[in-house]
């Protein structure tokens, strides 16, 4: 192994990969959402296209508190419970911290009223999840602003990626007519 990488603490190079991951997960719940949308247009999509949107944003989140978790225990900036669950409060880049926290928090309940949505109604599981569309461009720019690795090519490429697939999704969205009523 070369002595530079025998430096790095196993922790940071794991912070870094489980944000990458995580922000790559939540590109893909976005994208895939936006694209459930669409079929629904269409028609009523299938309950495994619907579990896969689940799947993902439950994974997302698992590799969110993965990530938030690995912060506490990290040798050389060691965070505390409170500074990676309230905005504005790290002591590291606060700003970029805050997004990354204020993404997750927006995350939580389309997560919870997805799982609830029979208890609660279609209602509220919109609002929730026209709030979650907030993550994405939080945690982008928590992504760029924070992320150690944002301004390497292949990060840079991974962005613009990701991106594009939102923006397309997004586009596609604003074409379709929504159906009257859709039944889950």
């Amino acid at each position: 192994m070369p002595e530079a990488l025998e430096s790095v603490p196993w922790s940071w190079v794991l912070i870094r990969a489980t944000g990458v991951t995580a922000w790559g997960l939540l590109t893909a719940v976005v994208v895939w959402g936006l694209a459930l949308r669409i079929m629904r247009s269409k028609r009523t999509p299938a309950p495994r296209v619907i579990s896969i949107h689940r799947w993902l944003g439950t994974l997302a989140l698992l590799v969110v508190l993965v990530h938030m978790g690995l912060l506490l225990i990290d040798p050389f900036m060691p965070f505390t419970i409170v500074e990676i669950l309230v905005p504005f409060v790290a002591p590291w880049r606060p700003l970029a911290v805050a997004l990354g926290i204020v993404a997750f928090w927006v995350m939580i309940p389309a997560w919870v009223l997805g799982r609830l949505r029979r208890g609660f109604g279609d209602r509220w599981f919109t609002r929730a999840h026209v709030v979650a569309y907030l993550a994405w461009p939080l945690a982008t720019a928590h992504y760029v602003l924070a992320g150690t690795d944002a301004l390497a090519s292949w990060s840079i490429g991974l962005i613009i990626a990701g991106t594009a697939l939102v923006v397309a999704g997004l586009l596609a969205q604003t074409s379709i007519k929504e159906p009257e009523s859709v039944s889950r």
